[in-house]
């Protein structure tokens, strides 16, 4: 269907709306739902959906033009709904029909050694929807492109990738942080003079497994008993960084 047809459909919509909707009853639902509650932990994926690096707008365009909906044209902020496939020789980009995060754990949940069952443009797509844009593109961001890396070390030491994912989005701000940048440092790793410096990301990741298996050996098997610990993050920020952890986990 033609661009210009949905704008003239969203146009009577949104007059029809008017006539049978209060002015004012917009306004006191968003009281009801005391938003200040929920902006915070919201806050983060709504700038990152705000702009989509180079490959994820043609994932975009493509699925678009695959389901017929939309001119592909300048498309910058689509969510895409991945339909099921009408001819078994047409399939999508990503090889995948479902975009929703497969996390869903909670502070007890022992989730460590959980096994990964996506593929690495899944995890690439997930990523790339928590790191800020940075002029227009995320390319720059250490994070950016490296979901093999993740799953591979995560293989390796028996680790689920995504749990390194989740506490390397913690402990570099979502790899913005001058450690991560200058240093290729996404884990936090800290030596005597302070936050240690790696030659390639993958260097620090593989140093993120181990101390998280090393963790695992020491019957920490979840992120709240890592956190607690004191040997990944300070005890007294414990409660803060297994929220964001959870967080960012929850979100792949």
């Amino acid at each position: 269907m033609p661009l210009t047809v949905l704008n003239a459909q969203l146009g009577r919509s949104k007059k029809f709306l008017k006539k049978i909707v209060p002015a004012n009853a917009i306004k006191e639902k968003v009281k009801e739902t005391g938003l200040k509650k929920v902006i915070p932990a919201t806050m983060i994926v709504a700038e990152s959906f705000g702009s989509f690096s180079p490959h994820a707008q043609n994932v975009n365009k493509a699925l678009m033009a695959y389901n017929g909906i939309f001119e592909t044209k300048n498309i910058t902020n689509f969510m895409p709904f991945m339909p099921k496939a009408k001819d078994e020789n047409i399939f999508p980009p990503l090889g995948s029909f479902n975009f929703l995060p497969r996390n869903h754990f909670k502070r007890d949940s022992e989730c460590l050694r959980e096994p990964y069952n996506g593929t690495a443009e899944l995890l690439d797509y997930f990523i790339e929807s928590l790191i800020p844009a940075r002029k227009g593109t995320k390319n720059y961001n250490p994070f950016y492109g490296k979901a093999e890396s993740f799953i591979k070390i995560g293989q390796k030491y028996n680790i689920n990738p995504t749990v390194l994912v989740a506490i390397g989005m913690q402990e570099s701000a979502r790899g913005t942080s001058f450690a991560a940048i200058r240093k290729n440092n996404i884990g936090g790793i800290m030596i005597k003079n302070g936050h240690a410096r790696f030659n390639t990301v993958e260097d620090c990741i593989e140093t993120m497994a181990k101390i998280i298996n090393n963790r695992l050996n020491e019957n920490c098997t979840t992120i709240e008993t890592i956190g607690k610990s004191g040997r990944y993050c300070d005890k007294k920020a414990a409660d803060l960084w297994i929220k964001n952890v959870l967080f960012f986990l929850n979100r792949m």
